[in-house]
């Protein structure tokens, strides 16, 4: 299924917030019940988005079929580590596609619209955090040429 890809504009605000919230859901509920679902729709939620859609350092983009926002993915230029010799970096932060929309295709679209919004940036890496549960997430970005480079382990006391 081909959807039609392009950049956010405060228009989409409201459905991109939507989209984040049932992304946060899915993953409160399967992978991470530290979440705070509030976040999406609270100031620092809203401000960081809008900062996103405006600011020339973030990315959001929506796929759209049949005039109906049915996925998102939001991302931006990241400071590297001061520590590594680091290229420009640019991370892909959160993206969700609805459920009857997957596996068509769409998140890839997305995907690769972001890829050329990196190279327009002059982005030498790409990063993303996934669940480490999140087996068809990994899946999708590994399909995707991303490789495995740090693991962060923590500890519950």
């Amino acid at each position: 299924m081909k959807a039609t890809i392009k950049d956010a504009t405060i228009d989409d605000l409201q459905k991109v917030q939507e989209l984040n919230l049932k992304l946060f859901k899915k993953e409160y509920e399967e992978y991470d019940p530290l979440l705070n679902l509030n976040w999406t729709f609270s100031k620092e939620g809203t401000q960081y988005f809008k900062d996103r859609i405006l600011k020339d350092d973030g990315c959001v983009l929506v796929a759209i079929v049949e005039k109906e926002i049915v996925g998102y993915l939001c991302g931006g230029i990241k400071k590297a580590e001061s520590y590594r010799n680091l290229p420009i970096v640019a991370e892909l932060e959160n993206t969700l596609v609805l459920e009857k929309f997957r596996s068509k295709g769409i998140g890839k679209q997305l995907f690769e619209e972001f890829i050329k919004w990196c190279e327009s940036k002059k982005v030498g890496k790409v990063r993303v955090e996934a669940s480490a549960q999140n087996e068809g997430a990994i899946r999708f970005y590994r399909a995707n040429n991303f490789k495995d480079y740090t693991l962060v382990l923590e500890y519950d006391r």
